[in-house]
């Protein structure tokens, strides 16, 4: 049975998506506040995630642990997290207790209390988390590369977590001005897919959500063009090295983002991808290695990750090189081009067989796109995609002139990626 979908529009601006899926025992529940880390401004370093957390510690009507235990009762998990461009709340429990926990999620959106207690108590917890960062390379190094590729000077070049420093700075008053400026109609999207009716659901949104304020457009901070950055954090006790390149990449919009999906499948999302299959299994380099796509309003990134002893990095970067030469100049087979759009096609029609991803496709769309995108929409555009296409997005992403990098390992790791950079 397939899922209807169907949206919404209400007049202070907030959007909603329901899909129904009467043949589920649950439901996913998602609300998103289109603000994120780099809506803020400098002083702000931290503040959406900073709201994230205080959100949970309570409301007029519940404390942090009432929260909890109220969701939990009913069967359900709650959770949220903060990226770049938003902020996201979700719930997931049984259908029928849908309207107990809808109002528990949206008392916590937009109920919280900011106790002055609970702000000072975060921000150590919020301390432990940046320590903790610290700690695994491989998570601080996503920090890295963001320094590197974006610049330190720009929202998307600063951690979503802040620093020790942007914490102590924060007062009541900056937290509920962020609150109020961000969780605003406008910038609101409500996804719910599961065993729900549209018109049941649409009337506790009008309840719970119709009369918040319209509020006005966030400012936003272009993405600057692009520049070659290195980052380096250098770590004697660490065994392995861990590296992250990034180039430059389209942005969410762009009518060639499916030729650029498709690339990145072939170069390094899989077991089947000429990273791994070359680095991994052929030369045995690594135990780790993949590419990902980053991608905003305005701008996007393609950066490959892999952790290695040091001593293999300087081999390591030699077959990276080669693979890229090879995509620009020939492009990829024929058979790879088919394997890689069955991949994602079917991925992602395995994953929205659920009503979490349901939930997550629906509230993006209408986050990203300002309306519902059908997924079979989206798969048509990327069976749609010629061996011409990803040739040219091939070209067009491997700059070696805009190219960034990160790396956190001992002084050779350092040293074996500068010669490399400089050939």
């Amino acid at each position: 049975m397939s899922p209807s979908t169907r949206v919404h529009r209400f007049d202070n601006g907030v959007r909603l998506a329901t899909i129904s899926m009467p043949h589920m025992a649950s439901v996913a529940m998602g609300i998103w506040a289109g603000g994120g880390s780099r809506h803020e401004t400098p002083r702000e370093h931290g503040m959406a995630h900073f709201v994230e957390h205080l959100l949970f510690k309570g409301t007029a009507e519940r404390s942090a642990e009432e929260i909890s235990r109220h969701i939990e009762s009913l069967g359900a998990s709650i959770d949220g997290f903060t990226v770049e461009d938003h902020t996201a709340y979700q719930v997931k429990g049984p259908a029928e207790k849908f309207d107990r926990l809808f109002e528990v999620l949206t008392d916590l959106y937009r109920n919280p209390v900011f106790d002055p207690t609970e702000i000072d108590s975060e921000k150590q917890v919020i301390r432990e988390e940046i320590a903790m960062v610290r700690d695994q390379p491989s998570q601080y190094l996503d920090d890295l590369i963001s320094e590197a590729a974006w610049g330190s000077d720009h929202p998307l070049g600063r951690s979503i977590t802040g620093t020790e420093e942007s914490l102590e700075r924060f007062r009541r008053a900056e937290v509920e001005d962020f609150h109020s400026r961000v969780y605003r109609g406008r910038h609101t999207v409500v996804s719910i897919a599961g065993k729900i009716d549209h018109d049941t659901v649409a009337a506790a949104v009008a309840e719970r959500l119709g009369d918040l304020p319209r509020g006005a457009a966030l400012a936003c901070e272009p993405a600057g063009p692009p520049q070659a950055r290195h980052c380096f954090h250098e770590d004697g006790g660490q065994e392995q090295t861990h590296l992250a390149l990034s180039f430059r990449n389209v942005h969410r919009h762009d009518p060639s983002r499916y030729a650029h999906k498709l690339l990145n499948v072939v170069l390094g999302e899989n077991m089947s991808s000429r990273l791994f299959q070359a680095v991994r299994e052929q030369l045995g380099l690594c135990y780790e290695v993949q590419s990902d796509l980053v991608s905003f309003a305005d701008a996007g990134a393609l950066q490959i990750y892999l952790a290695l002893s040091p001593e293999n990095l300087a081999e390591a970067l030699r077959a990276i090189s080669s693979i890229l030469d090879d995509l620009r100049t020939r492009g990829v087979r024929g058979s790879e081009l088919e394997e890689a759009k069955s991949f994602v096609i079917g991925q992602n029609r395995i994953s929205l067989e659920n009503t979490s991803s349901q939930m997550m496709w629906a509230g993006e769309s209408l986050l990203y796109f300002d309306d519902w995108i059908d997924p079979e929409d989206a798969h048509r555009q990327l069976e749609k995609v010629t061996l011409d296409d990803v040739r040219a997005a091939a070209r067009d992403a491997f700059d070696p002139d805009a190219l960034c990098s990160a790396v956190i390992g001992p002084a050779e790791s350092r040293s074996a990626l500068a010669q490399w950079l400089g050939r």
